[in-house]
């Protein structure tokens, strides 16, 4: 899993090197291909620096190591600044959505002693903490925002997420979650291998 809901073409870039010229030649055209998308779609850059700057940066973190892109939008919010926090919060809601189904087929067959109402409050305690363990590894590449005709304001929010981070942060909520609910006691072993091997089928 290298990135998630990947709204920009994936290149490779021939250099870990942040300065433009040693980027590779494919990764220049895909940036200056979406800098041009963007400006073309009325995007504004919330911060500093140019659509392409921002795009190369994001394109060097995604090649650092294993890391994944979580992409989160708000749309027709009454400030930027609104619209920044809900963009934020759906980005993170993509990863607990694309990781929800997994967790909930692992329950099924590798702790099938728990009955249906404790399966399914697992899971929703997963989601709930699971939010709350990646929030602080979410580093945030740029935001885009763009004002719409009655005034409100869209915003697309990109982040760089570091994979282990993100596995790690999915463990730690499945043992809060396995505790809140007293089957880590219950079902020892069994909730100690899950948690154990995490989210390790996602790779």
């Amino acid at each position: 899993m290298r990135t998630l809901f990947l709204i920009l073409i994936s290149c490779l870039l021939a250099s870990t090197n942040v300065s433009y010229a040693q980027t590779s030649k494919a990764t220049k055209k895909v940036i200056k291909a979406n800098a041009k998308q963007f400006e073309k779609e009325g995007w504004s850059l919330d911060g500093t620096g140019t659509f392409n700057s921002v795009l190369e940066s994001h394109y060097v973190a995604l090649d650092s190591g294993d890391a994944m892109e979580l992409v989160g939008n708000a749309n027709a919010k009454q400030s930027i600044n609104l619209a920044k926090t809900i963009a934020r919060n759906n980005a993170i809601n993509e990863y607990v959505e694309y990781t929800r189904s997994m967790i909930r087929a692992r329950i099924n067959t590798d702790i099938t002693d728990l009955n249906s109402e404790q399966r399914e409050n697992f899971v929703a305690g997963y989601e709930r903490l699971v939010v709350k363990e990646l929030d602080g590894d979410m580093k945030p590449s740029f935001y885009l925002y763009r004002r719409n005709g009655d005034g409100t304001y869209e915003m697309r929010a990109f982040f760089v997420v570091d994979e282990a981070k993100a596995l790690a942060a999915s463990k730690r909520a499945l043992e809060a979650a396995a505790k809140e609910l007293d089957i880590a006691t219950s079902y020892a072993d069994k909730v100690s291998d899950f948690v154990k091997s995490g989210l390790n089928d996602v790779k």
